[in-house]
């Protein structure tokens, strides 16, 4: 009885093991080439790569605590997403918030720092994809097929959100989405 499925053997193969490939063979001698750095490593998606400060910057963030916020961009004309903005530890939401600009799309990191219920210190790290009604169709698609990529690369998010206006980011949204 026969398969539904159809698998090639060897003896199905046109072979010559008498006579080394010629230069016309459709198959490439070296099928291994070497791995292409972090930073060169495009993603599929959207043809956009990650510049390795991204995640150094996030890994401060995360571990060392070192910044409050880090505001991403895509360069285009790079194909790269590249760190935009860093805020300091002191700054605030108003701060963080007054980054975002109103007609572009961008990636953020916000680092939240709330009290329980329970009288405990937490700290909650938000990933925000923001992209704005008023932002180009263009970047919007771009942001949109680079977005899981980029998170992947961001080891630690604890909270994502997808806003387009203000009051999708605002700090009664955050605090909502860190208990």
């Amino acid at each position: 009885m026969r398969s539904a499925f159809s698998f090639a053997r060897s003896t199905d193969l046109p072979c010559s093991s008498s006579s080394p490939p010629s230069s016309s063979s459709p198959l490439p001698l070296n099928l291994v080439s070497p791995p292409l750095p972090r930073v060169l490593q495009a993603n599929a998606a959207s043809g956009m790569a990650v510049d390795d400060d991204c995640k150094r910057r996030f890994l401060e963030l995360k571990a060392k605590r070192t910044h409050r916020f880090i505001i991403y961009r895509i360069d285009e004309k790079k194909k790269m997403v590249v760190v935009e903005q860093v805020g300091k530890p002191v700054l605030g939401y108003d701060d963080f918030a007054a980054s975002l600009p109103a007609n572009e799309c961008r990636y953020a990191i916000f680092d939240y720092d709330f009290v329980t219920e329970e009288n405990c210190q937490k700290s909650k790290i938000f990933f925000i994809a923001w992209s704005p009604d008023t932002a180009r169709v263009r970047s919007k698609m771009i942001y949109a097929s680079s977005k899981e990529r980029f998170k992947r690369e961001l080891d630690g998010i604890q909270v994502d959100l997808q806003a387009t206006d203000s009051a999708e980011v605002g700090l009664d949204v955050i605090q909502g989405r860190a208990s």
